[in-house]
């Protein structure tokens, strides 16, 4: 009579492998799961296996077991815990491990700066569910009073003004997005955003400096006595002509700078945009999408001062194909940092005998260039500056400026004497 053979089935679903058998025929059940690799204390590799017993004999309610059991094990490994109790630090890892490759080096540094701040505010283990607005409200009074600063110092202890609140909170807004809409099995991690609904704190006063040209051509003066290399001047002929923010100039490389119709024309035609364009644009920069805040790529005309410019530039220097115009000195692979650039504007500034403008330096360039244009089409200033809402242009970069306001204020005026 031939021996009765052990029962096994080996269960696969969500990526996960759950083996489920008897030790002895129709004997209690027992299940395993493979946890990994690992190494001997006397070196030899083996692999690291879970096992306990089920607590009984019936082979259908084992494999529904070991289903759910595959399920546990997906949502574990991807969250590091059930959706139901998902915590402020799980979420952060989560939300880092899946979405961290598609956001640029400065975004997943904000990330980490909000994530930071909110687990030391709440706690790292506080639930996701449980944060509403008591938690934002006091975040933001922690952050206004300096009793909850960067760990790097920056601010000195000091409190943040409203603006820079609002750009962490708006950093855990989008988080908590994502995690709507990522789902695992069928389950998104958070059923709802827990700050939706929420105001975010608002500047009263905002500092949103404009560069007078003034100011520009007297950084200019100074700029080749900081970098010799022309770079940090050039820098400010494009910021100054182009309106460009910072991370979009110092990603540019040889390759984005058209000075050609016909380039202008090919490139054009490799992204699917009329061709036709090129009879009016003479010259053009490409800005790179994955240096753009907005993921945008942009074809955009500049100028003939600004091609004169470019060309003797790249000519001097040599620069051909992906080459950065502007590379980090310790590695041409790199492009400058924005700490250096900062340093360079602001240096600039104190050679010059100028004063400091609070929250200017490069963006300041930006608005003046968006200020000196607010006379023409909303649509053209957008797409020349690379803007996708109206709002943002119109509310934070295109500023009021005397010789308009007097010119409001002297439209329809009497002349009194004339009429006396």
């Amino acid at each position: 009579m031939a021996k009765a053979r052990n029962w096994t089935r080996t269960i696969e679903a969500h990526g996960v492998t759950v083996r489920i058998f008897e030790r002895r025929p129709r004997g209690p059940i027992w299940r395993e799961v493979k946890l990994g690799r690992a190494i001997s204390d006397s070196g030899k590799a083996y692999t690291r296996k879970d096992r306990k017993p089920l607590g009984h004999t019936d082979r259908d309610l084992a494999e529904t077991q070991a289903l759910q059991l595959c399920k546990a094990i997906a949502e574990q490994r991807l969250t590091g815990v059930s959706p139901d109790t998902l915590t402020l630090a799980q979420l952060h890892a989560a939300y880092v491990r899946e979405k961290a490759p598609l956001l640029s080096e400065y975004r997943r540094g904000e990330v980490e700066k909000a994530f930071g701040l909110f687990k030391r505010h709440v706690g790292a283990g506080f639930k996701v569910a449980d944060l509403g607005k008591h938690q934002a409200e006091t975040y933001e009074k922690a952050r206004e009073a300096g009793s909850l600063v960067t760990t790097n110092g920056r601010h000195g202890g000091k409190g943040v003004k409203a603006g820079t609140i609002a750009k962490e909170l708006g950093v855990l807004h989008a988080a908590f997005n994502w995690a709507e809409t990522f789902r695992v099995n069928g389950r998104p991690l958070v059923t709802r955003n827990p700050l939706r609904g929420v105001p975010l704190p608002e500047e009263k006063n905002p500092a949103r400096p404009v560069a007078s040209r003034d100011r520009v051509e007297k950084l200019l003066q100074q700029a080749n006595g900081i970098d010799p290399t022309g770079g940090f001047r050039t820098m400010l002929v494009v910021a100054w002509a182009t309106g460009r923010r910072l991370g979009s100039i110092v990603a540019l490389r040889a390759a984005d700078v058209l000075l050609t119709r016909d380039q202008v024309r090919r490139a054009l035609a490799e992204t699917g945009r009329d061709e036709r364009l090129a009879a009016e644009w003479p010259a053009a920069i490409r800005w790179a999408a994955e240096a753009d805040k907005e993921k945008v790529e942009w074809i955009v005309p500049i100028p003939a001062s600004l091609v004169a410019t470019l060309a003797a530039y790249i000519k001097e220097r040599g620069l051909v194909g992906n080459a950065l115009l502007f590379p980090a000195s310790w590695d041409a692979s790199k492009p400058i940092s924005r700490e250096t650039c900062y340093y360079r504007i602001r240096r600039a500034e104190e050679l010059a005998g100028l004063p400091h403008q609070t929250r200017g330096g490069w963006h300041a360039l930006r608005r003046a260039w968006a200020t000196m244009r607010k006379h023409m089409p909303l649509q053209d200033v957008m797409e020349a500056g690379g803007w996708r809402d109206p709002v943002s242009l119109q509310k934070a970069y295109q500023h009021a400026d005397a010789k308009t306001i007097r010119a409001v204020m002297e439209l329809g005026e009497i002349d009194e004497a004339a009429n006396g």
